[in-house]
């Protein structure tokens, strides 16, 4: 079915620490990128022709990472029994924007969620 692909992307300073994992045992910190890829369905276009305002993406994006900036990862309440991998941000975004967006895009759907912990080292997390 014919859909298109919108995305924004944000960014947050934090630390975190990866227990058993050589080097990132010791808490270090990152300037993390994150992009939010949504899906929307040609047939689901407004009546100007949008598929969902980029901005609402990235407030979107902005809110999911809002309560990770300059804090250290491993204190969060979202990260309780598990290590705040990269792939677990991903994940955490995924359904937080998932969540605001059945609230103020509901024709958008999360697509992909991309998160950089450096420049170089990057994950990607689909939801089925």
């Amino acid at each position: 079915m014919p859909h298109y692909l919108l995305s924004a992307e944000t960014s947050f300073s934090a630390a975190h620490r990866l227990p058993g994992i050589d080097m990132c045992d010791r808490i270090h910190g990152h300037d993390w990128r994150v992009r939010l890829t949504v899906r929307v369905d040609a047939a689901a276009l407004g009546p100007n022709g949008m598929a969902v305002d980029f901005r609402e993406v990235e407030r979107t994006a902005r809110a999911a990472v809002g309560d990770f900036e300059h804090r250290d990862l491993n204190q969060l309440d979202a990260f309780a029994g598990t290590a705040p991998t990269a792939e677990q941000v991903a994940r955490i975004v995924s359904e937080r924007a998932h969540a605001q967006l059945a609230r103020s895009a509901p024709a958008a759907r999360v697509e992909e969620v991309e998160v950089w912990e450096t420049p170089t080292y990057r994950v990607v997390y689909r939801p089925s």
